[in-house]
């Protein structure tokens, strides 16, 4: 052995000993305070850190080629970069090709001709848009931004919500003096103590009722839990913390009525996002032994197995999970029978007063039937042992950014907290108390930081300017586009869409005093000098019970002054806006938008380009879904103004799958599964138009003729389609891309530009394609009439 290698081993072997030492004592200290869940969590973590240790050079090697590493710093710094930014400038010569500045029309400010560089460096104008737009536009973005080492994806949604997120961070900090528990909880996230992790898990687990026993096969000599027992365990998981280790229940309105009645989803999963091949699997294993080990000392279930196993009896990932189109309404005591579980004891404890009371003739929609059709023909819950070891690993991973052990924490919190599953990546602490905050109570932290939010796009009249706008374009879009004309359907969706509440960037009801206060004072203990893990227990489970009963008794819209205010149901570090079912409030995070793009007001057009379809899609989603109840309910051909509109869209669907399935794309090697993608290229398309429409509207209030110096050849239309590429470029790894095109429930960037260009007349016009080009085929999808 070399002498660098002997002192490393050395060193290696002091700082075990020096942390195990340190565990151990902390271990004692903990045992004396409780005992059970917190003994128990104390001693794993002991032999943890050991494993941590000795295994680093397995987990290096496999995080390279499988799974992220701790790079998530490098990609934050990328993000303080704005969408164009490269380091050389394009070699073709499209400088020189480019009129003279000065041009009528065109915005010849510093800031314009900044962007304008910015992006005559990204294009790469070798390639001819009509063969293939994405590589026109984004093929040199990704070769200029290498991914970190280990990491699966750089996007351009990526890359705004870590810059979201790093400038948050340091919001939150100082914004947050007004408030002393939300204040106390970040303190105590940011720099946890030794006793919150194990103390935590065991307030949480003594609420669910399970035993450590009852999470270990060869606890022969207890009792082992009746179906019921197991079944509420489940529940109170769900109900207290928000795991969904079998089922995630839901409430939804029934068609028109103002009914709410209850409904099973599928679960998540934390290790993968879907089957493995062998080979992949034993990978993962491989990568994921520290996080495996760790829970050797609380249960014997084989958690990768046991959740592999789950994911074959799966159909998500899905976009409309909660839409549920084509679910099924049964009755409880119609539900299939499962091994060690019952129905009624399950939907009681979840919802337990929220709702009328259940019983055995209670109607649920299911959205999955066959998820739980192959539950009934598999063994998974024939060992209650098993389930319920599954079940202590699914708390335990939520509660993970509160460990106080580094090492530890980046092995748990990093897959339990992945933007992608089998892809985590270790992340600054901040960075999980965000995600953490995202999850249970985003709402106060986005009130907070408001006016900071608002500022990076240029104030809040213009952010107005621009959701007024938006909501202009859709009305007429929705009855030109889909030929409604003077139809009750068309009222119908007209006053559906009227009484969407748009939420930029925060929910506005807590811009109420006596909202915000009766919010507060719901979600938030005032007494914020109790012990740190009684803090966060009831601080979790308040906000989580709040948002999961508010479905069931929040008239949202109504009652401003109702303590049962729920706020947002999704959080905000996302680059997506979400309309959940019912489909009346639309939240719409800061990274919808671009950062970077408030330097000049000539510039804000081109945030539309970025956040239009992006609303669009989600609102569109919404029109199909109320068009559906419409149809399907209380209509007939006459009420509707002709043929049916779901019919329509069904039949556009199934036509873009047909040819996104035929398609070849850059990538030969991968073929798109479209079945599990279709959905979500139905939005892209029908957004296109309206979001184009937008752009020009709003472009005009800029000037007549919009344009930017240096890139005077590009109209408005065109600059919209370049900037909508744009926004959609990424680089991704070879695995993640097989997986994204096996599984969904998204195309690949390439599909999400291409697909929905080559069916849009504007586009071959804007740019002169050929028929028969690849940008222009001579078989396109449309909306029938």
């Amino acid at each position: 052995m070399a002498d660098g290698e002997g002192r490393n081993a050395e060193t290696v072997s002091t700082s075990t000993t020096k942390s195990a030492r340190r565990q151990r004592a902390l271990g004692r200290n903990a045992q004396a305070q409780s005992g059970g869940w917190s003994a128990a969590i104390w001693s794993l973590a002991i032999t943890t850190t050991v494993l941590l240790l000795v295994s680093v050079v397995i987990t290096t090697l496999v995080s390279m080629t499988a799974l992220g590493s701790s790079t998530h710093s490098q990609a934050g710094t990328q993000a303080g970069a704005s969408a164009g930014r490269s380091s050389h400038y394009n070699k073709s010569g499209v400088l020189k090709a480019v009129p003279e500045r000065g041009a009528a029309g065109a915005c010849d400010s510093s800031s314009c001709a900044e962007q304008a560089r910015l992006l005559l460096r990204q294009i790469n104008s070798s390639r001819d848009p009509c063969d293939d737009f994405y590589a026109y536009v984004c093929e040199d973005w990704a070769l200029t931004r290498p991914l970190p080492p280990g990491a699966e994806r750089l996007s351009m949604d990526t890359i705004l919500v870590d810059g979201y997120a790093e400038l948050l961070a340091a919001e939150l900090r100082e914004n947050a003096t007004g408030y002393p528990a939300l204040r106390f909880l970040l303190s105590n996230c940011l720099h946890p103590q030794p006793t919150l992790y194990p103390t935590l898990c065991a307030m949480f687990l003594d609420t669910i009722r399970l035993k450590p026993w009852m999470a270990r096969a060869s606890a022969l000599r207890h009792r082992r839990p009746t179906a019921p027992e197991v079944a509420r365990k489940l529940a109170v998981a769900f109900r207290v913390l928000g795991v969904d280790a079998l089922f995630r229940p839901f409430v939804f309105k029934s068609g028109l009525s103002a009914k709410r009645f209850v409904g099973l989803a599928e679960p998540s999963t934390v290790l993968m996002s879907g089957p493995l091949e062998k080979k992949e699997y034993e990978m993962v294993r491989r990568a994921l032994a520290p996080l495996l080990a760790f829970f050797q000392n609380v249960t014997d279930t084989d958690l990768l197995q046991f959740e592999e196993r789950l994911a074959l009896m799966l159909s998500h990932p899905q976009v409309d999970a909660e839409a549920l189109a084509n679910g099924t309404t049964i009755k409880v005591r119609d539900l299939p029978v499962l091994p060690n579980f019952e129905w009624t004891s399950f939907l009681q404890s979840v919802f337990d007063k929220g709702l009328r009371p259940i019983t055995d003739k209670t109607f649920v929609k299911l959205n999955s039937p066959d998820y739980i059709v192959r539950l009934t023909r598999s063994d998974l819950l024939q060992f209650t042992s098993q389930l319920l070891g599954y079940l202590v690993f699914r708390v335990m991973m939520v509660l993970a950014p509160l460990l106080d052990d580094h090492d530890v924490r980046d092995q748990l919190a990093s897959v339990s907290y992945a933007r992608h599953q089998e892809f985590p990546q270790a992340l600054p602490q901040a960075h999980y108390c965000l995600l953490l905050l995202d999850r249970f109570e985003p709402n106060l932290p986005l009130h907070l930081s408001r006016h900071f939010a608002a500022s990076l796009i240029g104030g809040e009249s213009v952010v107005a300017e621009m959701v007024s706008t938006l909501r202009a374009v859709l009305l007429e879009s929705v009855q030109v586009r889909l030929g409604l004309k003077s139809s009750e359907l068309w009222e119908h969706l007209r006053d559906k869409l009227n009484a969407v509440s748009w939420e930029p960037l925060s929910p506005p009801a807590l811009a109420t005093t006596t909202v915000r206060a009766a919010y507060v004072d719901d979600v938030y203990p005032r007494n914020s000098q109790m012990p740190a893990a009684q803090l966060f227990y009831n601080w979790i489970r308040k906000s989580h019970e709040k948002k999961l009963m508010s479905h069931m008794t929040y008239a949202r819209g109504r009652g401003k002054g109702d303590s049962g205010y729920p706020g947002w149901t999704g959080g905000f570090l996302s680059a997506e806006s979400r309309l959940a079912p019912p489909y009346d409030r639309l939240e719409i995070p800061l990274p919808v938008f671009d950062l970077f793009l408030n330097a000049d007001p000539a510039l804000r057009p081109l945030q539309l380009a970025r956040a239009a379809p992006k609303l669009y899609r989600s609102l569109l989603r919404a029109v199909y879904h109320w068009a559906y109840n419409f149809e399907h309910n209380v209509a007939d051909d006459k009420e509707t103004g002709g043929e049916s509109v779901t019919r329509r869209l069904d039949e556009l669907r199934l036509c873009l799958e047909q040819q996104y399935s035929a398609v070849a794309w850059s990538d030969r090697r991968m073929q798109l599964d479209a079945s599990r993608t279709s959905w979500s290229d139905l939005w892209d398309y029908l957004a296109l138009r309206p979001a184009l429409d937008a752009f020009t509207l709003f472009a005009r209030r800029v000037a007549p003729d919009y344009r930017l110096a240096l890139l005077e050849h590009w109209d408005v239309g065109q600059l919209f389609f370049v900037y909508y590429a744009a926004n959609h470029c990424e680089n991704s790894n070879e695995r993640f891309l097989r997986r994204m095109v096996a599984l969904g429930p998204h195309s690949t960037a390439w599909f999400r530009v291409n697909g929905p260009l080559r069916n849009a007349r504007e586009f071959t016009q804007a740019f002169g394609c050929k028929p028969g080009s690849f940008m222009n085929p001579v078989d396109q999808c449309a909306l029938s009439e």
